[in-house]
């Protein structure tokens, strides 16, 4: 056994064998030698306890009168003491069966011992890997696993499941055969009980290559977390996982897609935690009030009532940042703004009702001025407040209570409308009317090559055919989440494929499923939540999706066709539209641009789909040797990414595609390979075939050394990721005495980037050697930090939320927002001269220039003590549109006095214009 063992699974030595019993007749029974009890290589040797072994210091035993056999002695000639000793023994031998039995149990279910006692802690030592014991094929799968503050998760389960497709042997490490990555090599064996399946999601289609269908999947299990959060797994085939992790007081959770073998990853999960406070009014606690909790890690916003003593908790919340606010007809208490991170405790909330207005309106149709029933946000104009949400009825009614007084910017959605602006308005003043225009509207069918239509094809439009703005269902479905209070990312064009299944592309951003955790540290790879019962525990508290508004079906878009292959886009806007559609069997294919403008309806716009063209080909090393597992990617100029994996031959198949295609081959410890391709329209029924190989160069160096900082003080914790070349995103942790390892790299000049929360990033070239015989020494500045606050210039007050921009040298940027007392930290920063900037809405602009200073020691402050004051302003508002009447994103408003004098004041226009 290694002695990197833990002190609970190490070995357990039996006790020394009692002395011989020089007083026992001839015939005596021999004394059993426990010793030579035949075990398993890695097995502890098992304790007889059932020997009586004699103390040293018991008094010689005397033979019965008349008796033949051997002497016996009565406890009750045994001292107190001989007999507490005895006691004792048994005790320690039933604890040690005991560590026995849970350790076998646990070989049983596949766990895997983790070492402790390595002083490398968080990383991989150079200039070999870690080695843990009990792993012949070095096939494993470490990492650590922290919540949303950084902090590392102690008793945490991570499990392994091998996703659909071929077992990826070429991610073995050299010198290991096809099987050698199988659980038998260190005696793991897999739980027999299939993990959760996951809910049906949008991704881009992947191409199987070979899992026998209906076969169980096999789950390793890895010991519970250490104090550093660490977990590992051995006994794995290469090839890509899924890792869920669970434990107390966390909300299941899981990666998708994980490469094995490869970099130590860095799980982000979210805690459990609560929200819990009391609502008063003048300083007597209210009944029954409407508390609302809004935040992106739970999908939006949720409520509750309060209780009779007025108060409320938020119970099995994701760990995450929190608005927190409370109405009860005109009276409203204030958002609050509440940051959950860690595992606290932390101080229950105080909510202070005030006067409020209630907001009644209409939203109707411009061209006909009837009611429309449709979702209302209203929304603050500057202040840090909560919006509100509404549903109209068919008569276009709405009302809002508890909404604090201000300006407020009122819109509405409705399906096959378009929204003419939001109206600002002041609350409790007015009636305010939103109106909305019929969109256009585009039919057809989709037919195949034959003109025959084609059932449950899908249909999108984009303005412009490429990169334009999509009106999809799903996009639709986005803007009603948004007008409902969830949260849900700006639409555009469809996004490329990321390492995250459950990113659904949508727009330049896209839509994370499922709790969204705050941003992790470089590295970091943030776990999604699993499947659970949503109707229990922490999913009950999560916002899901809103209910539909009722639409004529006479008029309702068709975005799925039926046998008469028909569709139907309504709620276009003014320009030239391009449809898109994709069945089952078919390469995508689209529409000629088609011009529209508000109102207007177009039949009979058809869409024949081609077979399209399937590519197929084999990936192969620069020795000619199948990559098996390799990842190949077809990124189509229009539509859905499609992902295959190689077999055993390092073959492949996917499509069908048409049209311009980027395809990208990719596997762990090889170079990448890419190509642009011109895939022409297939013709006939039967799709073609275009064979495209690849060459993946093994990368075989390493790049090893240690990490100190400018004392020459070890950098441990710190973050290495290569930033360019075959390498890019390769990463690792330094370990607690400031030594690093980056395998399976390419021989030559590397780029690495290096971060830790206590000095400023900081990128250097070094150079990765093969075999790693070559250590090298990496050096990083150590930086300073400016703290202060962020005051109102007339009263004086603090500012809370402010959010301060810093630009330093060499294009560094850093940033800080404002505590409850205004109080401010900028850094780490790179010394030398610094411009911070604050532009908030109610304000004037503020610069402010200053030098900054290296501390002394690493997180420090170098610069102490900068006020920084805010003069009031007026504030100006409204939207940008072009010659078409559509609103434009990332236009740059620029005003100033009449007069030229005083300084120049700028906004961006943002998704909304």
């Amino acid at each position: 056994m290694s002695e990197d063992l833990p002190d609970d699974d190490a070995t357990a030595s039996a006790p020394a064998a009692a002395p011989a019993d020089k007083t026992a007749p001839p015939d005596a029974p021999a004394p059993v030698d426990t010793s030579a009890t035949v075990d398993p290589p890695d097995a502890p040797a098992l304790v007889d306890t059932s020997a009586t072994v004699d103390p040293p210091d018991a008094p010689a035993q005397v033979d019965a009168p008349g008796g033949t056999g051997p002497p016996k002695t009565s406890s009750r000639q045994l001292r107190p003491a001989v007999r507490i000793s005895i006691l004792l023994a048994i005790g320690a031998a039933v604890i040690i069966v005991a560590v026995l039995l849970r350790r076998t149990q646990r070989t049983e279910v596949g766990t895997v011992p983790i070492a402790t006692r390595d002083a490398g802690g968080a990383a991989i030592r150079a200039p070999e890997g870690p080695t843990i014991p009990g792993d012949p094929s070095g096939v494993r799968l470490t990492g650590f696993v922290i919540d949303g503050a950084g902090l590392p998760v102690v008793g945490a389960e991570v499990t392994a499941e091998l996703e659909k497709g071929a077992p990826d042997r070429a991610l073995a490490p050299k010198g290991t055969g096809a099987g050698s990555g199988s659980a038998a090599g260190n005696g793991a064996t897999g739980s027999a009980t299939p993990a959760p399946q996951p809910t049906p999601m949008i991704w881009p289609r992947i191409v199987d290559a070979g899992v026998a269908a209906g076969a169980a999947p096999r789950v390793f299990v890895a010991s519970p977390t250490l104090l550093d959060g660490r977990f590992a797994i051995l006994g794995l085939e290469p090839g890509r996982y899924r890792v869920r992790v669970t434990g107390p007081g966390l909300l299941p959770a899981e990666v998708r897609y994980v490469p094995v073998p490869s970099d130590a990853a860095r799980i982000v999960i979210a805690r459990r935690v609560e929200i819990t406070g009391i609502v008063v009014d003048g300083g007597k606690p209210a009944p029954n009030v409407t508390i609302g909790l809004r935040g992106d890690a739970i999908g939006g916003a949720i409520e509750l009532k309060s209780s009779l003593a007025g108060a409320f908790s938020f119970e099995d919340l994701p760990e995450g940042r929190y608005q927190l606010f409370a109405w009860q007809g005109s009276l409203a208490a204030r958002a609050v703004r509440v940051n959950r991170l860690g595992s606290g405790p932390f101080a229950p909330i105080e909510l202070r009702l005030e006067p409020a207005a209630i907001v009644v309106g209409r939203v109707l149709d411009r061209a006909e001025g009837t009611g429309i029933a449709a979702a209302i946000e209203l929304r603050p104009a500057g202040e840090d407040q909560a919006p509100r949400y509404a549903r109209s009825g068919t008569d276009g009614v709405f009302r809002i209570e508890g909404v604090p007084h201000g300006r407020w910017i009122a819109d509405a959605f409705a399906p096959g409308f378009l929204s003419t602006g939001g109206v600002e308005l002041e609350a409790g003043r007015g009636v305010p009317e939103l109106m909305l225009s019929k969109g256009a509207i585009i039919e057809g069918r989709v037919l195949d090559g034959e003109g025959t239509p084609i059932a449950g094809a899908t249909v999108r439009a984009l303005d412009g055919g490429t990169v334009g703005t999509e009106t999809s269902q799903l996009v639709e479905q986005d803007m009603l989440r948004r007008f409902s209070g969830r949260i849900a990312a700006p639409t555009a064009a469809p996004g490329s494929l990321t390492s995250d299944p459950q990113f659904i592309a949508r727009g330049e951003l896209g839509v994370m499923v499922g709790p969204i955790p705050p941003i992790p540290p470089p590295g970091a790879q943030v776990a999604r939540s699993a499947i659970v019962d949503p109707g229990t525990g922490a999913m009950a508290q999560l916002a899901g999706d809103p209910p539909p508004l009722p639409v004529d079906p006479v008029r309702a878009s068709i975005w799925t066709t039926g046998p008469d292959g028909r569709y139907r886009i309504r709620g276009l806007a003014r320009g030239k539209v391009a449809v898109l559609a994709v069945a089952p069997g078919f390469a995508e294919g689209r529409s000629r641009d088609q011009a529209v403008d508000v109102g207007q309806l177009l039949t009979d716009v058809d869409i024949v789909l081609s077979p399209g063209t399937f590519l197929i080909g084999k990936v192969v090393d620069q020795h000619n040797v199948p990559v098996i597992g390799a990842q190949i990617i077809a990124n189509p100029g229009v539509g859905a990414p499609i992902v295959a994996f190689t077999d055993e031959g390092g073959e492949y198949k996917l499509g069908p595609v048409v049209g311009a295609i980027e395809l990208v081959a990719t596997a762990y410890g090889h170079g990448d390979a890419r190509r642009k391709l011109d895939v022409p329209t297939a013709k006939g029924a039967t799709a073609a075939e275009r064979r495209e190989d690849f060459v993946l160069v093994v990368a075989d160096a390493t790049l090893a050394g240690t990490l100190d900082d400018a004392n020459g003080a070890p950098v441990a914790a710190a973050h290495l990721e290569v930033t360019s070349g075959a390498g890019e995103g390769r990463h690792a942790i330094v370990a607690a005495d400031g030594t690093f390892s980056l395998e399976m790299l390419p021989a030559g000049p590397v780029r690495v980037r290096i971060r830790h929360p206590d000095y400023p990033d900081h990128e250097l070239e070094t150079s990765a050697s093969s075999g790693g015989k070559e250590r090298v020494r990496l050096r990083l500045p150590i930086g300073g930090a400016v703290e202060g606050a962020v005051l109102d210039a007339t009263s004086g007050a603090p500012l809370t939320g402010i959010e301060i921009l810093g630009a330093g040298p060499s294009g560094a940027s850093s940033d800080a927002t404002t505590d409850k007392l205004g109080r401010y930290k900028l850094g780490p920063l790179v010394p030398g001269h610094w411009k911070l900037t604050i532009k908030r809405p109610g304000y004037l602009p503020l610069a402010h220039d200053l030098d900054v200073a290296a501390a002394r020691l690493p997180g420090q402050t170098s610069v102490r003590d900068i006020r920084l004051e805010l003069a009031r302003g007026s504030l100006v508002g409204g939207t940008v549109r072009d010659a078409r009447g559509q609103r434009v994103t990332g236009a740059t408003i620029k005003i100033r006095l009449a007069n030229g004098t005083g300084a120049t004041v700028e906004s961006v226009t943002d998704a909304e214009g």
